[in-house]
């Protein structure tokens, strides 16, 4: 993304100030839920504050407005968050619109699968019957979010491209074994925490994005010490290809 993107992300992953410092540099802004005490919710004001300010900026805000964590293929009911703060937005003259995008895994449970991402159409203050009735526009700005949402989920995925088993098998089977230790090893750890929260599969991700970098030089390195300078760097460089080989042939 060219412009800088905001994430509303639950709280309770805060409480740790390092962490917390490392979400704030990737420019995530807590949200603060009932379950996290009633006594928490009066500091949303300061991140819908802080959100109003990176709009006002021309940043983008990403809000999963559902508000929740569960593997589930049809749309819930709205949170009020996301609408509060657009409605707040036009209220302080911030020219922003909002624009429902529903994602779609084709696979909760397994790696390579295919995520979709449809957009719907751009809307602002426009579409409000009474910009000045805060109760009925926050209604009609979910009311329109949430029919933009029921569309997109109805546009088919695109047919998936097959490739030829045959000619990628050996490429396949050299990505499995060149990533399976590193793969398994990264999985057994983060299992041991996370496997019976609505986090692993996220974490998993997440962790797999960061050390991935290190297993490749670990192998640019390894290879060097067997095959010379040069083809240690091309088998380093060939490592994401044929790990994509084996996910399009599997």
């Amino acid at each position: 993304m060219k412009v800088p993107v905001h994430f509303m992300t639950r709280s309770d992953v805060f409480k740790y100030r390092f962490v917390r410092f490392l979400l704030e540099r990737l420019n995530m802004i807590p949200v603060y839920r009932i379950r996290d005490g009633k006594d928490k919710l009066p500091l949303n004001e300061n991140s819908f504050f802080r959100s109003r300010k990176a709009l006002r900026k021309g940043h983008h805000v990403l809000i999963f407005v559902e508000g929740f964590c569960n593997n589930q293929t049809t749309l819930q009911a709205l949170k009020k968050g996301g609408a509060r703060i657009l409605y707040q937005s036009w209220q302080e003259g911030i020219d922003v619109k909002m624009l429902p995008l529903w994602i779609r895994y084709d696979e909760f449970h397994k790696y390579g699968n295919q995520i979709d991402l449809v957009p719907g159409s751009l809307f602002d203050i426009s579409r409000l019957s009474d910009p000045s009735n805060t109760a009925i526009s926050i209604q009609e700005i979910n009311q329109e979010t949430a029919a933009q949402l029921e569309t997109c989920s109805r546009v088919e995925s695109p047919a998936t491209v097959r490739y030829n088993r045959i000619l990628l098998f050996p490429f396949a089977i050299s990505g499995f074994l060149l990533h399976i230790p590193f793969y398994a090893l990264l999985q057994s750890l983060i299992a041991i925490v996370f496997r019976k929260t609505v986090h692993y599969d996220s974490v998993h991700f997440a962790v797999l994005a960061f050390f991935y970098p290190l297993w490749l030089l670990f192998m640019a390195a390894l290879a060097v010490s067997f095959a010379g300078i040069l083809k240690g760097i091309l088998i380093a460089a060939l490592l994401p290809f044929l790990a994509r080989a084996y996910v399009l042939w599997k």
